[in-house]
């Protein structure tokens, strides 16, 4: 029994498969316990993961610069 692989076709969804791999411009933020990706965010700056809770110490919340 042969496989019969239509290169042309193949290659089309190989390269759909690489566009849809690119990362996005904005850097992506995971908990390094859990890695989970959803935070809390206090009014007091502080940024806790949503799924285990632990302190997130490289991401800071300042106030808006209007005020």
């Amino acid at each position: 029994m042969q496989n019969i692989v239509r290169l042309d076709e193949y290659r089309k969804q190989k390269k759909a498969a690489r566009a849809e791999a690119q990362a996005p411009d904005a850097p992506r933020y995971f908990c390094l316990s859990c890695d989970a990706d959803q935070f809390k965010l206090y009014a007091s700056g502080t940024v806790h993961c949503a799924s285990c809770g632990a302190l997130i110490r490289n991401v800071q919340i300042f106030g808006s610069p209007d005020r």
